[in-house]
């Protein structure tokens, strides 16, 4: 029997053969191949080009990585003098500061908070925080950094103590209990700085701002009585650190405006990682008169402080300008303790307004800054509960204003600022100035029971020449203003200079100490002369015809 091959079936040795009843497929398959020929597709013999993948390059664009600059100055935190090649870093960015001591440092990652590192030869480890924004830059102005206070050092292998002169301050390491950034146990000779830092003298001595991280999540103030900052580091400059499972004894010195201290108090530690006082032990009081101490045991080493948690209180109030404009938002608003160790500060909001924290039941300055325009220092509390301010801190809307700080020791208990205006107008405690009119120099705020501090702004410079003085009104010796020692800190249109007792004072002798002379011209341009003499009779100074400056 025959049977009609199919489509595709060929009979051996003989050709296909199509059925009657199979040739309307054919023709509809025929007609299917020619359509996708006609389209590109079928087995790709089309001349047609047919869409590959494309291939990927052989070196792509690496991700754009955004970053920020942080810029500032930094100086000696005793005498602010300028520092120069200081190394500034964070992550892979660095910097070195140049003769004026100021620095640029690019490449920081955008963050809300973040630590710069900074090491001068000489000096302990400053460790300023700043917010970091893409593409903008980020003044922090002035860094301070403390001097050194001993440096000394040992074998790896063996217990190395090292003590501060004139001072309690000091650290002791267990032998053969140091490793290498890598872990590794650290050999050989170990070199030890240490440095004490006295919150009382300069609130702005601390790094992180007295911020806390607390251990529910949240953040707190805290209110110090003193700090220690320990480096070690090999031969090779490597930094060193505790061994896990390895202690250290610390000692710091009790450095407090504060009128008591607690027989223990909890030691806080600085993590670099995040900025903020991390808790973590506890010390115990000991010593007596000026050479009391806190002393505990410390894992690891970064700044150690002895503080507590300050219990708080809010004070509410405004800011406005000297032309009785509100509404000023994203001004800085700082506190200072004055009969406790901290500080605080905010920025308004959208409508001028602010709330601080300060310690309850404590009394505190307050005032405002936006870039070089300053406002007036008030002094504020105690309180027992929150408050608000009845009157709004006077932003000036001049660019040439000063503000002079004054801050020392427990005694003497009364040291006295004189500004001596151009005209010989004197600005002290008996005849205070005002900053709305003639000679628009006040004393702002006066101390009479030791620490300070003490402030005397100028609104509107005159032509000529002011001096500056300060004077031991208690009379008395042990220290004098040298020992103390006093501290001035001047703002000079947001730039900062710190001026310290320089030799020459003779007890009962030398009760006048000129601290510095402001040369101001027509165009509202100042020199900063520093001048550290000692006398027994009042300062010299100019007396010309009143006459005030035009910034140009």
């Amino acid at each position: 029997m025959k049977h009609d091959a199919t489509l595709g079936e060929s009979p051996a040795g003989g050709r296909a053969r199509v059925g009657k009843s199979r040739l309307p497929a054919l023709l509809a398959a025929l007609g299917a191949s020619l359509v996708l020929a006609a389209c590109g597709g079928g087995d790709g013999s089309s001349s047609s080009p047919q869409p590959t993948d494309p291939e990927p390059p052989t070196n792509p664009e690496p991700p754009v990585t955004v970053t920020g600059k942080v810029k500032g100055k930094v100086i000696n935190g005793q005498t602010g003098a300028a520092i120069q090649n200081a190394r500034l870093s964070n992550g892979s960015a660095s910097a070195t500061s140049n003769a004026q001591g100021e620095f640029e440092l690019a490449g920081v990652a955008p963050a809300s908070r973040t630590v710069i590192r900074v090491n001068a030869t000489g000096y302990g480890e400053g460790l300023p925080t700043a917010a970091v924004v893409a593409n903008q830059t980020t003044d922090i102005a002035t860094v301070e950094l403390q001097p050194v206070d001993v440096t000394g050092g040992g074998d790896a292998a063996t217990a190395i103590t090292v003590t501060a002169p004139n001072t309690p301050a000091s650290v002791s390491l267990p032998a053969n209990g140091l490793v290498r950034p890598d872990g590794s146990p650290a050999t050989g000779a170990v070199s030890v700085a240490l440095s004490a830092v006295n919150p009382a003298l300069n609130v702005n001595a601390m790094p992180g701002q007295y911020l806390v991280s607390t251990s529910g999540g949240g953040t707190g103030v805290m209110e110090s009585w003193g700090a220690i900052n320990v480096t070690l580091q090999n031969t090779a400059g490597e930094r060193l650190n505790l061994a896990p499972g390895k202690t250290a004894t610390i000692r710091i010195p009790v450095a407090t405006r504060s009128a008591s201290n607690p027989a223990t108090i909890p030691l806080f530690y600085f993590d670099e990682a995040t900025g903020f006082w991390k808790q973590e032990g506890s010390a115990t009081l000991a010593g007596s008169g000026a050479d009391q101490y806190y002393e505990g045991t410390v894992s690891h080493f970064t700044y150690w402080n002895a503080d507590q948690l300050l219990n708080t209180v809010y004070v509410n109030g405004c800011v406005a300008d000297d032309a009785g404009a509100s509404s000023l938002a994203n001004i800085l608003v700082a506190s200072d303790g004055i009969d406790y160790s901290s500080s605080s500060s905010v920025r308004t909001d959208a409508q001028g307004k602010f709330r601080i924290a300060m310690k309850k039941g404590g009394k505190a300055t307050l005032f405002a800054q936006q870039g070089v325009k300053l406002s007036n220092t008030v002094s504020v509390g105690p309180f027992a509960a929150d408050a608000t301010l009845t009157e709004c801190l006077s932003l000036t809307t001049l660019t040439d204003a000063i503000s002079i700080k004054l801050t020392w020791g427990a005694k003497p208990v009364d040291v006295d600022s004189h500004l001596f205006a151009p005209d010989g107008t004197e600005i002290y405690y008996g005849s205070k100035g005002s900053l709305g009119t003639d000679p628009f120099a006040n004393l702002d705020v006066d101390d009479t029971t030791g620490f300070g501090p003490e402030v005397v702004t100028i609104r509107k410079l005159m032509v000529g020449t002011y001096t500056y003085a300060l004077y031991n009104y208690s009379g008395t010796y042990d220290p004098g203003m040298t020992g103390s020692p006093v501290r001035v800190e001047l703002n000079n249109k947001g730039s900062l200079s710190v001026f310290g007792p320089t030799s020459g004072e003779t007890a009962n002798s030398t009760r006048w100490w000129t601290v510095f002379k402001l040369t101001v011209n027509d165009r509202c341009q100042v020199t900063v002369n520093r001048v550290g003499t000692w006398s027994s009779d009042t300062p010299a100074h100019a007396e010309v015809t009143r006459k005030y400056c035009q910034p140009s």
